[in-house]
């Protein structure tokens, strides 16, 4: 087990003990409901630091994946597409209610981002990233992922 793993794994382990920690916690039901949604988020981090420490960047590796690994992969991507999704969703009809309400010319570089954010939520949805900081790789690293597991979309 290198480093990374060691490192991944214990971001893992301290997300998922403050996820219980959170869900143990007693407070009036405003704060329980806030340490439910925090919990959650602890949860998924620890899904991600895993994923990051464990098979992120084996799509590199000959080795047939384990079925736990494509189980893992397959349950990312889609968490990923409806959290990208959603999120496109709320910025695009952000701009389209913003269209419809008449953009003023000081709103229009909020428009912009608005627009921008929308359009990098539906790439990183479809596609995820990629090895390198920019989009340049994103669509070769999620072809070569569809094939190592077996993806048809």
């Amino acid at each position: 087990m290198n480093g990374h793993k060691i490192i991944c794994g214990s971001l893992a382990w301290v997300c998922a003990a403050g996820a219980a920690g959170l869900l143990l916690a007693q407070r009036d039901p405003v704060g329980q409901v806030a340490n439910m949604f925090l919990a959650g988020v602890c949860i998924l981090l620890a899904f991600v630091f895993v994923w990051m420490g464990w098979w992120d960047d084996a799509v590199n590796d000959n080795a047939e994946p384990s079925c736990v690994e494509r189980v893992a992969a397959t349950t990312w991507l889609w968490t990923r597409r409806i959290i990208c999704w959603s999120a496109a969703l709320v910025f695009l009809g952000l701009a389209v209610s913003m269209i419809f309400t008449g953009v003023e010319l000081e709103h229009v570089p909020v428009f912009l981002l608005v627009l921008a954010l929308g359009g990098m939520s539906l790439w990183v949805g479809l596609k995820g990233g990629g090895h390198a900081q920019s989009m340049s790789d994103d669509a070769a690293v999620h072809a070569e992922r569809r094939k190592r597991y077996g993806w048809w979309f």
